[in-house]
This record gives structure tokens, sequence and C-alpha cells, in this order.
């Protein structure tokens, strides 16, 4: 506990009470000096933390209001002790209840002076510690913001990072168009999609949606960018046509590798396929990615199929290829998990059919897409959203 410090200031007109008073603290060993009124105590008090006012109760009266008021303010400020005189006895409560620090009386005894700076020093202690915390609160708030601004701006420029990193949307090639659409759930998202035509006959793509959000799933996107880039661009020179009419085959299992070797704790869901623009067959992998690859064609969707493990979880995991032959007009459509938030059936086998027959209409254009499922009028959605249409003929 700390001990109030200075000279004991006493504030009134009353020359007797006051000297009284004073004669008290005297003979506790303390020292005083007087104000004469209330608008002197700023400049008269050195130490509003330890310094004891003591001030008279006939120059402050608690019944009236704004008087009432007044001392409230100052007891918030000042370690204000009231001296109150025979008359004002009743009003001891309301002086207690406005903030003040003790109440005493004048000729009070020795130890009652003694007891009266014990309590003041309490307050005083008190005080001081939710001073001491409140300015430690008001530090640690601003550094908290200080570093919320940082991150916001590394946010910031990972987002334009990874926009910089996405392909053309859309990108057409002879009669087929690829668009995509990513709405993140935070500045920077786990969702991530890839495509380019290839040697003028391959279309590349892939759709992936790494585990978790933030910065970390992010540098997961670009990293994955990277590795497939690698891929993608060794076939380019060396005109590998060969490799190609085998893609995606092996593609999945060289990414489950480099992510492990990472050692970074994160896995993905993916959707990665090639279509020969020549023979108009598409090949695909699907890697635990929910929901299904969508087909639409003559006014129907369908899920079609595909299955296999999350990648960057199992060493020795293997996913199939699976292939089709496209019709003239179609519409292939990947989506994110988090699509189903949009629909508002419960039981998931009834979101996936309630999704099928959103899509069966209208499913042309990446725009009219999101339009029916929602997707622009979420306004802070709970996980990342994102789309990606394959089409050819759909547009008459």
């Amino acid at each position: 506990m700390s001990e109030t410090k200075g000279l004991v200031l006493l504030v009134g007109d009353n020359d007797v009470r006051l000297q009284t008073v004073k004669a008290d603290f005297h003979r506790a060993g303390r020292a005083c000096v007087a104000a004469q009124n209330i608008q002197d105590i700023a400049a008269a008090c050195t130490d509003p933390l330890n310094q004891p006012v003591v001030l008279f109760s006939e120059n402050i009266s608690v019944a009236n209001p704004e008087q009432a008021d007044l001392l409230h303010i100052l007891c918030e400020k000042y370690l204000i002790v009231i001296a109150v005189c025979e008359e004002d006895k009743p009003f001891i409560a309301d002086y207690f209840r406005l903030g003040a620090a003790d109440v005493m009386v004048a000729g009070a005894s020795q130890i009652d002076i003694v007891s009266v700076l014990l309590r003041v020093a309490n307050l005083a202690d008190a005080r001081q510690h939710a001073q001491t915390y409140s300015s430690e609160l008001e530090r640690t708030n601003h550094e908290l913001q200080e570093s919320l601004r940082l991150l916001k701006q590394d946010q910031l420029a990972g987002l334009e990072v990874q926009k910089s990193l996405m392909p053309e949307s859309p990108l057409k090639f002879g009669d087929y168009e690829i668009s995509h659409s990513i709405t993140p759930s935070l500045y920077l998202s786990g969702d991530f999609v890839g495509y380019n035509f290839v040697l003028d006959r391959y279309l590349l793509f892939y759709f992936a949606d790494v585990s978790g959000h933030g910065a970390s799933s992010a540098f997961v996107t670009v990293l994955l960018r990277f590795m497939i880039g690698r891929v993608i661009r060794r076939h380019q020179l060396e005109q590998d046509y060969a490799a190609l009419a085998q893609a995606p085959d092996g593609l999945v299992e060289h990414i489950n590798s480099e992510l492990l070797a990472t050692g970074l704790g994160k896995h993905l869901t993916i959707v990665a396929g090639s279509l020969d623009t020549q023979t108009n067959s598409l090949r695909y992998v699907v890697g635990a990615q929910q929901p299904q690859p969508i087909l639409i064609t003559g006014g129907k969707a369908q899920y079609l199929a595909g299955s296999g493990k999350p990648v960057g979880i199992f060493e020795e995991a293997n996913w199939r290829i699976e292939e089709l032959s496209l019709p003239e007009d179609f519409a292939f459509v990947l989506l994110s998990d988090g699509v189903f938030d949009l629909i508002p059936e419960k039981d998931l086998a009834l979101k996936e059919q309630k999704l099928l027959s959103y899509l069966e209409k209208g499913s042309d254009r990446i725009d009219n897409l999101k339009e029916k499922i929602f997707v622009d009028y979420v306004e802070a959605p709970q996980d990342d959203i994102s789309v990606l249409l394959l089409s050819r003929g759909m547009v008459k």
C-alpha cells in the first residue's frame, strides 16, 4: 500500500473550523496548506493522486443538485475528505455515494485522523493501480491497432499478389470459353484457380481449396501456382504432346509430395483437368472436392463421377483419372464448398439437389451463374466462394 504524500490541502473560508482541522492533522504528523475556495484546488493541489483534499460541508451542499454534481466531479479527480459540521451529519451517506474518500469531524482524535489518512491512502493506492492499468491498456490497444494496421497492409499486398497470379477471365479459345470468380471471406483467399491453353490444343485447368483461412492458406495457393506452372512450362518448352494427352495424370501426386515436403501442415481439395480441343475429350481428377464437378447440357444438370483423397495428407495416395467426351453444347461447372452456405436446406443431400436445380437454366455466363447461386447478395460470406465455368455453345 502507498502512503499519501505532500501537504494536506484544506479548502474553506471558515477560519475557526479550518484551524481546528489543521491542528488535528498536525497532531497526526501531517502539515497542511489552505485554499479559500473550490476554484483554487487545481492550482493548490500538486499531486491529485496522492494529496488529500479536505472540503468543509458548509461550502458544498449535497442538497443542491449543481453542487452535488460538482462534488462528484471533484471526487473523481481528487482524494476528497469531507469535514462535516453537526447539521450536515445526516448527509454522510450522500458524500460517500458521490465518491468521497472519507468523512471526518472537526476535533477528531489522533487515532481517527490516522484512520482517515489510512483509508485515503487505500483509495490512492487503488486509483494508482487503476491509472497504471488504464495506461497499460491504452498502450496495448495502441500497439494492437498498429499491428492490425500493418496486418491489413500486408493482407492487401497479399491480395494484389493473388490477383496478379489469377488467369485472365474470361479466356476464349475457338468455341470454348473459360472464366472464374472468387469471393473471399477475408482479404486473402484459400481458394485458387488456374487455367491456360497450351500448344494451341490443350486447355489445362485446376480448381483448389486450401484448408483454413488467411495468410497461411493464401501462401499455399501461391506455392500451388508455381508448382503447377513449372510443370506446364516444361511441357510447353519440350512440346510434349504425349504427356499433355495424358494430363492431368501424375499432377495431383506431384502436388501431394511437394506439399508434404513443405511441412506446413496444410492440405487442399482439388479438381485438375485437361481438355483436348481437337477431340473434345475432357480428362479430370477429383481430390475430395465438394460439390462434385457439374455438367450442364440440354437443360439438365448432373454431377460427374470422381473421388479421391485430399492432397497433402497421405504420402502414398493415388488419384484416378476420369474421362468423358463433351457434347456440342455444354457447361462444365466447378464450385467450392462455400456455396453450400448459400443454400437454405440443412441436409447436405438436399443442398446438392437444390444446387442442380439452380444451375439447370441460364448458366451460360459466369455472372448469370453467380446470380443463380446468390453469390453477389452475400456481404460477409462465412467461407470463400469460388466458381469456375468452362462452356461451349451455350450462348445462342
